[in-house]
């Protein structure tokens, strides 16, 4: 009994022993394959491909390129890559929702279509395009094709579609920083550049972006369909944490509005829009949308600081005033709101119910006082009349501080300007050419005492509705021309409305300047 006890014990240490070498053995081969992957890797660091089930990584030097098909796990790329990293999705695939996190990185992620390479730099692209594109869309529900974590940064999309894939209503198909409490939590450094945005004819997508992110570039890219009936709507919408915006070379349409600032309380005074540039996009608002879609205007201002909005082209605002800059402190739980050091310079308007509608203080809730607003060498066409509703004035204005109007061009059938409540403090409007409308300036006041004189002053004032003499009053230092003809146009049939060199008018403004827009003739961007 003994000795068969001894001989099991004997054979499990023969077995104990073969084990250890074993997995000496074992770890030795993991340790030798390691040692083996790091080497290579070394030494042929520029390209190496490690693939998992719905991604291909591709090391070339110190970065990767994160190839996901169709049908891959778009997520798992962006949770993966690190700055200076490439994720390409395929050409004419779909993927679903993501979200962006806040990485430690200093250096772009950017994620792009494979047919990237075919969208041509700086051109704006259009829908028939969408093949070179890969598409990231929203599931619904209410949901966002992207939201912006908290703080997130540097992240930037090119040749990319967004879209709903169903029926569902959409508040914002990307979300970019609407939570954020403070500048500190805002999304940052995010880049648009060659994408495609547009909604789908079942159900309502209120607005491309809520552009509420700091630092974030949108270029090249195309806006379709943000319109439907008796909803609020735009393409980019922004109101909290807003700042440092770059919206350059876009095709963009939007229902209410086209690109609006403020619309709701931000969180705190420094949470204001601001430093913001918006220039050489087309605004426009189509055909088919008249009297169907909700309407507003093209561009506005509720609440923002130190806006820039220049060599725009606008066209097609069927109803109500291209322009609104109108201070609102709009849920009343924000007094601080203003609007504060705009420019709108350069820009070509081309069919609107009104020009521009100016509130500088809010009416219903308590508020700051717009100061610093400057509109400069615009041109203005078919403003009113019998295609597009509104009252077909050039400016309508109401309080505000350090006003200038200047040296624009406006075709307005309705009242070259209507002042109501009170005067802004510092107002001029000099050196513009007009059409007088109805009533020319319509204010309680008397226009033609001379507490006016400094206001308007030097405006070249024509009779565009064929009024008698009898009917029109004017403030002094102003000309009154009764047809366009006696102006002195360059080329009105060819939409020139530059003045030539025999104009009577050629250097009669400010530091010998041509009274009205020096603008080129129209050339639309399609």
């Amino acid at each position: 009994m003994s000795s068969n006890l001894n001989k099991i014990r004997s054979k499990e240490v023969v077995k104990s022993n073969q084990s250890k070498v074993y997995l000496v053995i074992f770890l030795s081969i993991i340790l030798s394959l390691a040692v083996t992957f790091t080497f290579c890797s070394q030494i042929f660091s520029e390209k190496f491909t490690l693939n998992s089930a719905s991604i291909e990584i591709v090391k070339e030097g110190n970065h990767q390129i994160i190839k996901v098909p169709t049908g891959g796990n778009l997520q798992e790329a962006i949770n993966k890559a690190n700055g200076g990293d490439i994720i390409e999705l395929q050409a004419g695939g779909t993927y679903y929702d993501i979200k962006l996190p806040n990485k430690n990185i200093s250096d772009f992620i950017t994620i792009q279509s494979s047919g990237a390479s075919n969208l041509v730099p700086n051109q704006i692209v259009k829908p028939n395009q969408s093949n070179q594109m890969a598409k990231i869309v929203t599931r619904g529900k209410g949901g966002s094709a992207i939201i912006a974590e908290t703080a997130s940064h540097h992240f930037r999309f090119i040749g990319i579609e967004f879209t709903p894939i169903n029926s569902d209503y959409v508040y914002n198909l990307l979300d970019l920083g609407i939570s954020s409490k403070k500048p500190s939590e805002v999304p940052h450094h995010l880049e648009f550049d060659r994408c495609y945005f547009h909604s789908i004819n079942a159900g309502v997508t209120r607005r491309a972006i809520a552009l509420n992110s700091a630092n974030t570039i949108i270029k090249n890219s195309y806006f379709e369909g943000f319109a439907f009936p008796e909803q609020e709507t735009q393409a980019i919408c922004g109101w909290n944490g807003t700042k440092n915006i770059q919206i350059t070379n876009n095709y963009i349409e939007g229902g209410a509005e086209n690109l609006m600032f403020g619309g709701a309380d931000p969180v705190s005074a420094e949470m204001i829009p601001q430093d913001i540039e918006v220039s050489n996009n087309f605004f426009n608002k189509p055909e088919s949308w008249k009297g169907k879609n909700s309407i507003k205007c093209l561009f506005e201002i509720k609440n923002a600081k130190r806006v820039q909005f220049i060599g725009n082209y606008l066209e097609n605002n069927w109803l109500g005033a291209a322009f609104r800059v109108t201070v609102r402190n709009q849920d009343g739980s924000a007094p601080y709101s203003t609007i504060e050091d705009v420019i709108i310079q350069d820009n070509i308007v081309n069919g609107a119910g009104e020009g521009i509608n100016i509130l500088g203080k809010d009416d219903t809730h308590p508020s700051q006082t717009l100061k610093r607003l400057t509109i400069t060498n615009n041109l203005f066409l078919n403003i009113g009349g019998q295609k597009f509703e509104g009252g077909g004035y050039f400016i309508q204005i109401a309080d505000g501080e350090d006003v200038l109007i200047a040296n624009n061009t406006s075709f307005n059938f309705g009242n070259l300007a209507t002042i109501y409540g009170k005067m802004p403090r510092s107002f001029v409007f000099r050196d513009n050419i007009a059409g007088y409308g109805n009533y020319g300036i319509h204010s309680e006041d008397n226009i033609t005492a001379k507490d006016w004189q400094p206001s308007f002053l030097n405006n070249v004032i024509f009779n565009i509705r064929n009024l008698g003499s009898n009917d029109i009053v004017i403030p002094a230092n102003n000309f009154l021309a009764q047809d366009l003809k006696s102006i002195g146009f360059s080329n009105p049939e060819q939409k020139d409305f530059r003045l030539s060199s025999n104009s009577k008018f050629k250097g009669k403004g400010k530091n010998n300047s041509d009274i009205g827009s020096n603008l080129k003739p129209i050339n639309k961007p399609f």
